[in-house]
């Protein structure tokens, strides 16, 4: 991945920036301030990163533009609010969620590591894997992911796992996820049963002829399991409705645009008021001018792809919808008439005399599925050491860097975060991140860039900073970084005398203005090619 050039604005300023290299770029001013850290945020906003933007910036105000090489393919994204268009090969792909454009990008761009999210191998969320190589200046916090959102740093280090073949889950010969609902329920019944005083009867027939059957903790369980795969059949059932909804409104869509065409082929379609022939087709966030054939054909091939991805969500929606289902017509085919009694009639049972039964029963199987765990679990002692070997490799790594950058450093990294409350502060906070990012770099063999906003916060000291400077340098890589110098330090043009390094001032800039009118028309231009109408 290459960053070739990036921007953000709309129709009434903006700021284009195209000058970086593929090798270490240092984007520098002599004071806060001058948008340096507006223009990385921005760039990675464009891609799909929950971007933490200064206070006052009103980000949802704006476009933001990327072009950037990926396996030396050229795309370009811009980005507006959680809608993201895609134009690749004078395609254009229209996303309306970040969701959408990561299951695109996942499957077309580039494939991301897969994590256990809700008992699924589900595809990373970007902000999380673009954590492996950004550091944003605000919210660094050494004991957590910068960016939490659905994530944690389990999910962190599940996905540095997957990266290097060795997943958090195993073959077992038990499910270990399963038994632990199992022994979640049973510790639920045993809490619920032990509340019990009685149950009234509501029809003492019904409760006399399943007497037999009341007490059998089997049947409750068999209720209980039926009660949650219809719950979740229900649930999937209003997923895959809702996709197909979708489904069908684009398709809708694309019979309205088909139209469309005809219509304007002909000569027959412009507004009443105005007489203008130029028609504007909307999303949430974007509007194209699909009077422009160039512009329509390309909507109507985004439109069939998000189709296509609607079709393969409500297949593998369906698909769950049929396990679920064939999970009750298993249970009620192996169930005794009683059984099925039971469950009908379970409310009018009064079981009252039989608790401490019902009670010792459970304690019974809770033990065998606490006995069960255990086993299963010694059954991934093998995965469990290649994950903490590669954890200690990657913090290895972490030391080696940090000696280099101060050989006599008193830090000593026994994880990739710290515990929970205890961080790190000024320039060991610094050293902290840059030892982390280069030994994922390292050890990962990220082929993404390194992007660092503020690479030297904290008072680092100008023998440590040119050191990591020169470490950024041996990584043959395109390295994006931006500092705030001091007086005497822009004075002395201490950037400009570094070899190897491309340089970009930003001092130029007056305070909090870095977009301006002067860009406005060819920001305009970049947003002709995606054939928006701002």
């Amino acid at each position: 991945m290459i960053i070739k050039k990036t921007a953000f604005g709309n129709d009434q300023e903006a700021f284009i920036e195209n000058r970086f290299k593929n090798k270490t770029n240092i984007i520098f001013s002599n004071d806060n301030n001058r948008g340096k850290t507006l223009v990385i945020q921005g760039l990675m906003h464009s891609i799909g990163y929950d971007s933490i933007f200064p206070s006052g910036f009103n980000y949802k105000s704006y476009f933001f533009y990327s072009n950037i090489i990926i396996n030396e393919i050229s795309y370009e994204f811009l980005r507006k609010g959680n809608s993201i268009i895609l134009l690749e090969n004078d395609n254009l792909n229209v996303f309306n969620s970040i969701s959408e454009f990561k299951y695109y990008f996942d499957k077309y761009i580039y494939t991301l590591p897969k994590i256990e999210k809700d008992g699924e191998l589900k595809p990373v969320d970007l902000t999380l894997f673009y954590e492996l190589f950004f550091l944003g200046q605000d919210k660094r916090n050494s004991s957590n992911l910068i960016i939490k959102g659905r994530n944690n740093k389990q999910d962190f280090k599940n996905m540095i796992f997957a990266m290097q073949n060795v997943l958090i889950s195993s073959t077992n010969k038990y499910d270990i996820e399963e038994l632990k609902e199992q022994k979640k329920s049973i510790d639920l019944k045993i809490k619920t049963e032990k509340r019990k005083i009685t149950i009234l009867k509501k029809n003492p027939e019904i409760a006399s002829f399943i007497s037999s059957t009341a007490n059998n903790i089997d049947f409750k369980n068999t209720s209980k399991r039926l009660s949650e795969l219809h719950k979740s059949i229900a649930d999937l059932q209003k997923q895959r409705n809702r996709e197909e909804n979708r489904k069908i409104k684009l398709e809708n869509l694309i019979i309205e645009l088909n139209s469309l065409n005809r219509s304007l082929n002909e000569g027959k379609v412009k507004c009443s008021d105005c007489g203008s022939t130029k028609i504007i087709f909307a999303n949430q966030e974007f509007e194209f001018e699909v009077s422009n054939s160039y512009v329509r054909q390309n909507i109507l091939k985004s439109i069939q792809e998000s189709i296509s991805m609607k079709k393969e969500i409500v297949q593998e929606f369906n698909s769950e919808i049929n396990k679920e289902q064939s999970q009750i017509q298993k249970l009620l085919k192996t169930s005794t008439p009683d059984v099925k009694n039971y469950i009908l009639f379970q409310d009018e049972i009064v079981d009252s005399k039989d608790i401490d039964k019902i009670v010792s029963e459970l304690q019974k199987q809770l033990e065998e599925v606490q006995k069960k765990i255990n086993n299963n679990e010694s059954k991934i002692v093998s995965n469990k050491d290649l994950q903490k070997l590669i954890i200690e490799n990657i913090i290895s790594e972490m030391m080696r860097y940090y000696k280099i950058i101060d050989k006599d450093g008193l830090l000593d990294f026994d994880d990739l975060f710290t515990k929970s409350g205890e961080t790190y502060s000024g320039s060991e906070e610094q050293e902290y991140y840059f030892c982390k990012i280069l030994a994922l770099n390292k050890v990962l063999n990220i082929e993404f860039p390194i992007i660092i906003d503020s690479f030297r916060e904290g008072e680092l000291s100008s023998t440590k900073e040119n050191i990591m400077i020169e470490e950024y340098i041996k990584l043959d890589k395109q390295v994006i970084l931006t500092s705030t110098l001091k007086d005497e330090e822009y004075d002395s043009a201490k950037y400009l005398k570094l070899e190897n390094v491309n340089v970009i001032d930003y001092s130029s800039f007056a305070d909090s203005q870095i977009l301006q009118d002067n860009y406005v028309d060819s920001f305009n231009q970049i947003l002709e090619k995606f054939g928006i109408k701002e």
